[in-house]
């Protein structure tokens, strides 16, 4: 019996210029928000998130491709797949992640820190237990 996997790939759009952590989001969306915010920041389905281990098609505004400047988590996957939680530790947002590094850094792994529960959009978010999103903030 054989198996095949399917993956979307994604095509993410960043701000041109951009370089950090782009994140993608666990959210309610009914559709993917793939053009990330100045912060790096997109929304994910959780069809989309569950199913999610390629690795996308990086561009910029001005549709320049930029994967050549993009890290992945390891050799083996692309994607680091996280949670943060909340300073309260009563929510949590799960995400998928990769950096855009500068030119002269590429290949390297700087470790950018984002603060997700100050910079995400919270109406947007998926509670896994519920199902629903974050509203009490």
């Amino acid at each position: 019996m054989h198996y095949q996997l399917y993956s979307p790939i994604l095509t993410v759009v960043v701000p041109n210029g951009y370089t950090g952590q782009v994140t993608l989001v666990l959210s309610n969306v009914e559709q993917n928000i793939l053009r990330v915010d100045s912060n790096g920041i997109g929304y994910l389905t959780k069809s989309t998130f569950d199913r999610t281990y390629r690795e996308p098609v990086v561009v910029d505004q001005s549709s320049h491709r930029l994967n050549t400047s993009c890290v992945g988590f390891n050799q083996s996957n692309f994607w680091a797949k996280g949670s943060a939680g909340s300073s309260e530790q009563t929510e949590s947002i799960s995400f998928l992640s990769f950096e855009i590094v500068p030119k002269e850094k590429h290949g390297q792994k700087q470790y950018y820190d984002t603060d997700l529960f100050s910079l995400v959009d919270k109406t947007k978010l998926y509670v896994a237990e519920r199902g629903l999103p974050v509203r009490n903030y």
